[in-house]
């Protein structure tokens, strides 16, 4: 028996467009995704002397569905792919057992942190430690892009936790470019009671034309995030105009109290808010901790508030 203990950290969507859809039906992303305090932890126990099966048990939510846990996914996606390779390569390890079908008792014990229905990635990040953890293992028996493909077809936003920090997304979510990290901001983070269903953001989006994209601005903008002269606050507030998300208007019609937060986070000092993914949560960026400690504060003690979950985080 061995067992391993990983942490899994929550993501924001910095900012998020909408190319359009892409030949296979998902639509096609432009986003730079950064990793944040805020986590997760996951113990990984492989029973060898046990054939095939799997459990896991959540700590501290319970709103998450064992059977459709993306866990559960990434070891189902790894041991399929693992079998596939070893059929047509004697050099994996234990190639014969794998071949047969024949596949160790994985237990997963999940403290959960972050919350569900979010934008904050807390399935996928969860499932790509999961995927970490077995490819570790099993004697790292995938190449970084093979690992990298079987994390999209886990999850669109399970690639980039295989990296962390600060990247730009695009694609799926596949397509991933490492940037220069944007660490140690402040962060507030404000969780609607109520989430977001992200086929219906979508739906909506698809229903009216597209906003304009300026590839030429965004690339010149990607470049200034990677020019550490100036502090990663500063450098990425040069973005301006262009750090939008293009979910955040059906997810405020979806659910009002996204708007409400994120009026409310500005009031308090921030420099930028923006919702994460297909929401519900709502982050904001401040210039020191002094300020965003006084703006939890200020938020904790809103009656306004009072059924939302407030975090106090960091850009990592």
């Amino acid at each position: 028996m061995d067992s391993y203990e990983i942490t899994a950290n929550a993501k924001l969507n910095l900012f998020l467009r909408v190319r359009g859809i892409l030949p296979n039906g998902y639509h096609s992303l432009y986003s730079v995704m950064q990793e944040i305090d805020l986590a997760d932890t996951i113990t990984v126990t492989v029973h060898p002397e046990r054939e095939n099966g799997f459990d896991i048990k959540c700590i501290g939510r319970n709103d998450i569905d064992p059977e459709k846990n993306l866990c559960r996914k990434a070891r189902d996606r790894f041991f399929s792919s693992l079998r596939k390779k070893a059929s047509s390569d004697s050099s994996v390890p234990d190639a014969r057992l794998w071949k047969k079908g024949l596949f160790p008792n994985i237990e997963i014990v999940l403290t959960k942190v972050i919350p569900s229905e979010s934008g904050m990635g807390g399935g996928s990040s969860d499932a790509a430690a999961t995927l970490m953890v077995l490819q570790e293992h099993f004697g790292n028996p995938f190449t970084d892009e093979e690992l990298n493909q079987l994390a999209v077809n886990v999850g669109a936003d399970v690639p980039f936790f295989l990296y962390g920090g600060t990247c730009l997304c695009e694609s799926m979510g596949e397509d991933i470019d490492q940037l220069e990290p944007l660490s140690g901001i402040p962060l507030l983070i404000v969780k609607p009671s109520k989430g977001c269903s992200t086929p219906e953001c979508f739906r909506a989006v698809d229903s009216k034309p597209l906003p304009e994209f300026n590839e030429d601005r965004y690339a010149s903008f990607i470049r200034s995030l990677n020019d550490t002269s100036a502090a990663p606050l500063e450098r990425f507030l040069k973005g301006d105009d262009l750090l939008m998300n293009d979910l955040e208007w059906p997810s405020m019609e979806k659910v009002p109290e996204i708007r409400t937060a994120r009026e409310a986070l500005l009031a308090t000092g921030a420099v930028f808010s923006r919702m994460t993914g297909s929401g519900s949560a709502v982050f904001a960026m401040y210039k020191d901790e002094e300020t965003r400690d006084a703006a939890y504060g200020q938020i904790r003690n809103d009656p306004a508030f009072s059924c939302c979950e407030v975090f106090a985080s960091k850009t990592i």
